[in-house]
């Protein structure tokens, strides 16, 4: 028996195919090989760093879908029906839209794939392959396996393997398909779990896949406390309340950790009704100068478009980014992804523009803004990128901490590089 994992990549992406160098590996594309009985025959492609083998003739293709990528999966699915191949898809947009997967698909995973895998391959070998599997519960952490790295064309990453502590978010922001499809309650993976995986990584660079790797502080403390002997730089997303707490902070200084993501997602404290764990501007401010003098880097994400915002709201963005001197900022449109909260509010209210969920990607506008024109949208988020991104001020921004600078310079001119070229694209639109 032959199994092709594939994660599809529309295909105005695939320039990031020769431009790798941020890219991280898809480890839910590992999880399900690993899941998989060792006598079936498994063949893995992310489609984001190599192409798909159309030349392949696997018995069973398993999809990992997205709202964005969803349109390039059912071409692929299509693909490989004809030649035979059993269809299965999972991941968030199947498991919120079974019934459009199932237009293409011969099975749909509704929800994370761990404890309903096995039998589904069980069914597909004896010939009753289901429609629908859904996991009962959510799984705890220490159910889910070590992933089968080795399969994925590693050398085309940032970096060879990911790690994840924890699944769950309590927030319940508005605009996050996560918390739909991973739940609002925290589930972690035991300590000693964590410590085996990267002692058996060959690098010293690590890189942490969770929403928020300060979701439990009892359970960051203790990470933080048996990542110190490793002597590992790190980087992860967190949320701006590991601030709240300095020993935390400097707990997380001293196990290795050289930057964070942070959800800043806005600056307007209006939006606090979409962004549940917003705040004002001046807390954000002097978090961010607690961190600094960490030296812990800061990366920034930000989304334009929510209903409180206004044109002013894209110079104000940039503004605070250049005086909080962030490492890194990245400014996303607000995207109704379908199964959100947003999704149907902006269905109800008769506002979204398109349903080709290939543009539900947080760089087009498929939603009517309520203080924006669509076009002055796409401009000024081009201008916040520019002047963001401008020689002066990458040089202003330059970090304090010497062994930051190389990963700093590289990611800055690779925004750069990238928003050079998605202005040139959306200039056709505006």
């Amino acid at each position: 028996m032959r199994i092709y994992i594939i994660a599809p990549c529309r295909k105005e992406d695939i320039w990031r195919k020769r431009r790798a160098t941020f890219t991280l590996p898809p480890m839910a594309l590992a999880i399900l090989a690993s899941l998989t009985p060792p006598e079936i025959e498994i063949k893995i492609t992310d489609e984001l760093v190599e192409d798909v083998d159309l030349t392949a003739s696997p018995d069973l293709v398993a999809l990992s879908v997205n709202t964005t990528n969803s349109l390039r999966a059912y071409e692929l699915a299509r693909h490989f029906r004809a030649q035979g191949a059993k269809i299965v898809m999972g991941g968030i947009h199947p498991s919120v839209m079974p019934e459009e997967a199932l237009e293409h698909a011969d099975s749909v995973v509704v929800g994370e794939a761990e404890a309903v895998w096995p039998e589904l391959i069980a069914d597909f070998q004896k010939g009753r392959l289901k429609e629908v599997y859904t996991s009962s519960k959510q799984p705890e952490m220490d159910m889910v396996p070590k992933p089968a790295w080795h399969l994925l064309r590693q050398q085309r990453y940032f970096v060879r393997r990911t790690f994840q502590v924890s699944r769950g978010c309590p927030y319940g922001c508005s605009f996050c398909s996560s918390t739909r499809f991973f739940g609002r309650k925290y589930r972690f993976k035991p300590i000693e779990r964590v410590v085996d995986e990267i002692k058996n990584y060959e690098k010293s660079f690590i890189v942490f896949v969770d929403d928020n790797i300060i979701g439990s502080r009892e359970y960051a403390y203790e990470l933080f406390k048996a990542l110190k002997p490793l002597r590992i730089r790190w980087v992860a997303q967190a949320s701006i309340d590991i601030a709240r707490d300095e020993p935390l902070l400097r707990l997380a200084a001293e196990s290795g950790c050289a930057g964070l993501l942070i959800g800043f997602e806005s600056i307007r404290y209006g939006n606090r009704k979409d962004v549940k764990k917003l705040k004002t501007p001046q807390e954000y401010e002097e978090r961010i100068r607690l961190m600094r003098s960490y030296g812990i880097g800061v990366h920034g994400s930000f989304v334009f478009g929510f209903d409180e915002d206004t044109k002013d709201v894209f110079e104000d963005t940039v503004r605070f980014v250049l005086k909080n001197r962030l490492e890194v900022a990245n400014y996303c449109k607000l995207t109704p992804f379908p199964g959100t909260d947003l999704f149907d509010r902006m269905k109800q209210e008769g506002r979204l523009t398109t349903m080709d969920w290939s543009k539900y990607d947080r760089y087009h506008v498929v939603y009517q803004p309520k203080n924006l024109e669509i076009k002055e949208f796409y401009r000024l988020t081009e201008e916040a990128y520019t002047k963001t991104y401008s020689p002066l001020s990458i040089i202003k921004r330059t970090p304090g901490v010497l062994k930051n600078i190389p990963y700093f310079y590289a990611i800055n001119f690779s925004y750069m590089i990238g928003a050079r070229l998605r202005a040139k694209r959306d200039r056709a639109i505006y």
